[in-house]
């Protein structure tokens, strides 16, 4: 026993030094996140509508041109030009037209546009000559190592880097002396996976460039197919070649397409190894599954720490403008359960994790994104929410009134747990359901509770079409005062609906039940009154 006690003691130690090794040496990784001075480069015009449903237009360009000034990102991507017209370029004529400033507008071109016999050819270049024709200084040049119509053995990396020279001088003497240059990998995971020695050979050559001919930096990009220890690797890689070289201040910018719910984690992981910034939109709209955005990069280094992002960026905006983007990109919201900008996102659904085990409810331990984004955190009322929840959800959406405490909100938990084991699906988070169950716990509506049940549209069209049954029988009754007020005394309520479920108009069962329906106590049924039973009934 005393051999046994021994080895639990050292066990202990052994657990505790290696559960608390994290909180005695915080992670390098996580102190680059906190330090750094990220880079964006906003796609927002152009990712948002790569194989979307609905195509841009130029007032739906002009609407994100406006969420990109608002956030405060100083470079952007305008277009991407090929030998078609596209409607970015009607457009940057209507931004040239009304003399706005594109001095920190992109263009992404092709470093080559053509492929004859497996070698890249120098014409056309369609995309730099629209470069020039629209002023558009600064250039992305995309290229890919493993494209299978060329040759690379006849066109290896030596030729690959003589080509990629002469377009920066192209660039320097047709664009601007100053212009901000980026290439991009489009191909890097898959080329670091089989032929890793040609991004290595590109890197090299772009790293020991003689600094006054050094470009802005190195793109890469991801479709969302690697995990996150190989981007790592593979980020670190390429960022300690850069280093090496003396090309310390080189950006090394990535861009990662979701496939498989990693991107997130992806990104952050390349920017904690080496990477310096990202070429994203605000929203993750995109091609396929979309890709990771810039506003949810950016509240997570936040939530890090991170204050040097928000010297650079509007970042309380960047929820917003999220919203507003994928709005403008899809017509729709953005999913409620996209975390950041989703409708979800700042609900409290656990009080007690939200209070980090405090007295108080509304306290919340830590990073706060709602009081950093200067919004109401809402409640969202579920199986899992606590009286005092209940509480706070009633006076958010109904105000202030005597009986919404905490005996009531209790009372209002217990009713959840009632009808959930009487097998009843009922949903409580809307005004109408939230109301309802207010009256299952024993509450007493209140005018407002019953103007939320009455414009709810959440009934089925069989439930619809019957209270609009119910309703040419009551404005008969409703009509025999000699004024259709939508009011009915008492008696002629039971007389048109009660009576064949009850025995008499005075017995006490009788009495109770119009007292029920009388809401505010007047001795009348309203119509909205008695709306709101119905809704009730059509909802079991």
């Amino acid at each position: 026993m005393a051999e046994t006690r021994m080895n639990e003691d050292s066990d202990l130690e052994n657990f505790l030094k290696e559960a608390n090794a994290f909180r005695r040496n915080p992670k390098k990784k996580f102190k680059k996140l906190k330090e750094l001075d990220m880079f964006v480069l906003d796609n927002s015009l152009r990712e948002t509508k790569v194989a979307s449903v609905y195509a841009h237009t130029v007032t739906s360009k002009r609407a994100i041109w406006s969420e990109i000034k608002k956030c405060g990102f100083q470079y952007y991507f305008v277009e991407s030009f090929t030998s078609d017209t596209r409607i970015g370029e009607l457009f940057l004529e209507e931004l040239i037209s009304q003399k706005e400033d594109l001095s920190g507008a992109f263009g992404f071109a092709d470093l080559w546009e053509k492929v004859v016999d497996g070698i890249p050819q120098p014409e056309p270049q369609v995309g730099l000559e629209k470069c020039k024709k629209f002023g558009i200084n600064h250039v992305m040049l995309e290229f890919d190592l493993m494209y299978h119509k060329i040759n690379y053995n006849r066109f290896n990396m030596k030729k690959l880097c003589k080509f990629m020279e002469d377009r920066f001088k192209w660039i320097r003497a047709n664009l601007s002396p100053e212009s901000l240059i980026l290439v991009n990998f489009r191909d890097f995971s898959s080329t670091l996976e089989n032929e890793p020695a040609r991004v290595w050979e590109v890197v090299r050559f772009l790293a020991t460039l003689p600094p006054q001919e050094r470009i802005l930096g190195i793109a890469y990009e991801d479709l969302g197919k690697s995990v996150m220890d190989q981007m790592e690797v593979w980020t670190k890689a390429v960022r300690k070649e850069m280093d090496r070289c003396g090309w310390e201040a080189g950006q090394l910018l990535v861009h990662v397409h979701e496939q498989w719910g990693l991107g997130n984690a992806t990104n952050l992981e390349c920017l904690a190894s080496g990477a310096t910034g990202i070429w994203a939109g605000v929203c993750s709209e995109g091609a396929a599954l979309g890709h990771v955005d810039s506003c949810t990069t950016l509240l997570n280094l936040i939530r890090l720490g991170n204050t040097a992002v928000q010297k650079r960026y509007n970042c309380k905006y960047l929820r917003e403008a999220a919203i507003n983007v994928t709005k403008i990109t899809t017509g729709e919201l953005p999913f409620k359960r996209t975390p950041i900008y989703g409708d979800r996102a700042l609900d409290m659904v656990f009080g007690f994790i939200h209070s980090a085990m405090k007295d108080d409810p509304t306290t919340y331990d830590g990073f706060d994104i709602a009081k950093f984004l200067g919004v109401e955190r809402t409640v969202r009322v579920t199986t899992m929410a606590n009286g005092d929840m209940l509480c706070m959800k009633l006076h958010e959406v109904f105000g202030v009134d005597d009986q919404f405490n905490e005996e009531m909100g209790n009372a209002m938990k217990q009713q959840i747990l009632v009808n959930a084991t009487e097998g009843r699906r009922e949903e409580y988070d809307s005004a109408a359901g939230l109301a309802i169950l207010f009256d299952q716990a024993g509450g007493q509506l209140t005018p407002a509770m019953a103007n939320a049940i009455n414009e709810s549209t959440e009934n089925q069209p069989r439930i619809e079409a019957l209270i609009a049954e119910v309703k040419v029988e009551w404005d008969k009754w409703d009509a025999a005062d000699g004024s259709a007020d939508d009011k009915i005394p008492f008696d002629n309520f039971y007389n048109g609906f009660m009576t064949p479920y009850f025995g008499c108009y005075r017995c006490e069962d009788t009495q109770q039940g119009l007292k029920a329906l009388d809401m505010d106590d007047d001795g009348w049924i309203d119509w909205f009154e008695f709306k709101f039973y119905l809704v009730w009934a059509g909802r079991q």
